[in-house]
């Protein structure tokens, strides 16, 4: 799927995560954005809800459950 400009809306979510008052960044990896800070997040998989979603999303990227 093209992302940068699609014949469609694509779904995406992402996580704040605070604890002690701190924010969880993560380096990113691949583009877009390689190498940039940002909150854990991605696309919406077909059939998942936004809350399966950014669990899995999370999960994926820092490990964190």
């Amino acid at each position: 799927m093209k992302r940068l400009y699609p014949d469609q809306p694509i779904v995406g979510v992402g996580a704040v995560i605070i604890c002690n008052g701190k924010i969880l960044l993560e380096k990113r990896k691949s583009e877009p954005g390689m190498g940039r800070w940002s909150i854990p997040g991605g696309l919406v998989e077909l059939g998942e809800n936004i809350e399966q979603a950014v669990m899995r999303e999370v999960k994926e990227e820092t490990g964190l459950e």
